[in-house]
């Protein structure tokens, strides 16, 4: 049976909303592409670690990692057993051997411990209730002086890829902003320091973050662009809320599409994010 911590997200990520995150999975991959590069090259693997992705979702970080590391393993955790389902899908038709998949609550599950080089993520590390608590869980699946790297949003004044499609979907709806909250959630880690502070709670060392900016390219121009966020993120949040019909769906989409067009060039779209990189090891108490 799986422990389950985080009851919310888990319910979250297996409602209908969270499935289209599965449904809309290529155009995220499309969009996010620019985004693994970075992170796989932060955590410098040699081509032989083993490896930990947390929160992997429906697996691109997860392969993507596998490819780095031809004779080592990456194991992909996640909450949401409809996104695994998709990875293991990739996983064989790629005939990714090197690769496995667990569903868990990965701020509780008790990894084998010490048997792994590397923990990555691609945005997963701030959805966690107590994030203390899941850095001290995972650290102890770390070998001695194993590595910890993973990817959050930075500020969200400078991602209009929430920022855009929320203020249309609430100008439309008439939704006033919600008040700043430090929940869970992908904006959760933006205050690099505080993410820092989190880190050596927790007992790991040599933390750092470092703040990059990465154009995110969805498919689809500005159009395609607009109608995948109008499914998932801020916009599709405030659609399902408000119990929006589909011809709220079309205004809206037809606003953040117009706002997109700034972004485009020529055929391709190049949306600006900024993310934080951050890196730190697990030290084994003598």
């Amino acid at each position: 049976m799986v422990q389950i911590a985080n009851q919310p997200q888990a319910d979250f990520w297996t409602s209908p909303a969270g499935r289209a995150w599965v449904e809309h999975g290529p155009a995220l991959d499309a969009t996010m592409e620019g985004l693994l590069r970075p992170l796989l090259d932060a955590a410098d693997l040699d081509g032989s670690e083993d490896v930990l992705d947390v929160g992997c979702g429906t697996g691109a970080s997860t392969l993507a990692a596998a490819r780095r590391v031809p004779n080592g393993t990456v194991l992909g955790l996640d909450i949401a057993a409809p996104m695994l389902e998709r990875a293991r899908q990739r996983a064989q038709t790629e005939g990714m051997a090197n690769v496995a998949f667990h569903l868990c609550d990965a701020q509780v599950e008790r990894l084998a411990p010490a048997s792994r080089d590397v923990l990555l993520s691609r945005f997963g590390m701030s959805f966690f209730d107590d994030s203390v608590a899941a850095f001290r869980n995972l650290s102890q699946a770390l070998r001695d002086g194993g590595r910890m790297v993973f990817l959050s949003w930075a500020r969200l004044a400078d991602n209009p890829w929430f920022t855009i499609p929320e203020k249309a979907a609430r100008d439309w709806l008439n939704t006033p902003p919600e008040p700043p909250t430090n929940g869970p959630g992908p904006l959760a880690f933006a205050d690099a320091d505080h993410v820092l502070d989190l880190m050596a709670q927790a007992g790991l060392v040599e933390g750092r973050a470092e703040t990059l900016q990465i154009d995110l390219t969805p498919p689809g121009g500005s159009s395609g662009a607009a109608r995948l966020a109008t499914h998932v993120g801020p916009a599709a949040r405030l659609l399902r809320i408000c119990n929006a019909s589909p011809q709220d769906r079309e205004a809206i989409a037809a606003r953040i599409e117009g706002d997109f067009t700034a972004f485009g060039q020529g055929a391709d779209m190049r949306v600006p994010s900024s993310v934080h990189v951050f890196s730190c090891r697990a030290r084994r108490q003598a």
